[in-house]
């Protein structure tokens, strides 16, 4: 499945996208069937069992994903609620958001590809080396990167990310995809002159819109292998990214046993694997984002993520 979060008449839903051209709502869908069965209960049930926002969507785990499959094997795309109202959108009529625009924790591991430590000739680290985002800087597919006038130096990162999908604390790695939920993109916006200013990140990677995700959260059935999938970049028609996810240094599994091994992590965080080379930070002639630009990132089977950047008002 596609999971989305899509906006409409302001308020944000769960859906599923279908046919890359239409969403379901799930939460209104099950409601609807269960009050075409007489359930006088109907939206407390299905709040309960499929919640409107994600990260309660995700809370259900396992249950949660299979009763979604299985509302999506008893509608059509032209069955509607049981007061009339709609139950799938049109794409186009709708604002994709971010997958999840709160998660608890996001974070980010830098010097993870085999090629970047190999092209820049950074140490390669023991152990995985991570930072942290906070939510302010998640915005979704269909949002702007503001470029803040703090820097002159905006830098695009490609990165497969994974979701969580419930508590995890102390896994192993042989059990890592059970607590999995699916994978997004996210681009790793940075202040790269922030960044070499301060000798740490923080600052430099969590101005607000600094973690575009999406479009969608691709369910891990989806995705046979996350570390065999081509990743790209654009910013506008240069191409400044072009690698595979199988050179990630520490993958998924190493991820999960080492970061539950911190902290308990919890449904709808995020975990970015990284980015390849090609980041202008370390590239002879950089190419840093400006206002009117279009970043573009690209993986296979996860779909296309494409924000403008303009400047900060």
């Amino acid at each position: 499945m596609r999971l989305v979060t899509f906006e409409t008449n302001g308020i944000a839903r769960v859906g599923v996208m279908v046919n890359d051209k239409k969403i379901l709502d799930l939460n209104f869908a099950y409601m609807s069937m269960l009050r075409e069965e007489g359930e006088l209960a109907a939206k407390e049930i299905a709040d309960a069992m499929l919640p409107s926002d994600m990260k309660g969507f995700l809370r259900r785990g396992d249950k949660g994903l299979e009763s979604a499959k299985s509302i999506i094997t008893k509608v059509s795309e032209d069955t509607k609620g049981s007061d009339g109202g709609k139950i799938f959108y049109d794409l186009n009529d709708v604002k994709l958001c971010a997958p999840i625009s709160n998660p608890d924790k996001i974070i980010c591991l830098s010097h993870n590809y085999t090629d970047f430590i190999e092209k820049t000739g950074v140490p390669v680290p023991p152990v995985p080396r991570i930072f942290s985002k906070f939510s302010n800087s998640i915005c979704g597919p269909q949002d702007p990167i503001i470029k803040p006038n703090a820097t002159n130096e905006l830098g695009y990162e490609a990165e497969l990310a994974f979701i969580i999908g419930k508590p995890a604390r102390n896994v192993k790695a042989e059990d890592a995809y059970d607590y999995v939920a699916g994978y997004t993109i996210l681009n790793d916006v940075s202040a790269s002159d922030l960044t070499n200013i301060d000798k740490q990140v923080l600052r430099g990677k969590t101005f607000d819109t600094f973690a575009p995700t999406g479009p969608t959260i691709v369910t891990k059935d989806e995705v046979e292998d996350p570390h065999n999938l081509d990743i790209k970049c654009w910013v506008n028609d240069k191409i400044v990214q072009d690698e595979n996810t199988k050179h990630v240094l520490y993958q998924t599994p190493e991820l999960v046993e080492f970061l539950s091994g911190i902290f308990t992590l919890e449904p709808g965080d995020i975990v970015a694997t990284g980015t390849p080379y090609g980041i202008a930070k370390y590239l002879p002639n950089p190419v840093y984002m400006k206002a009117g630009d279009t970043c573009t990132i690209e993986i296979e089977k996860l779909g296309i993520l494409s924000n403008l950047i303009v400047d900060e008002k």
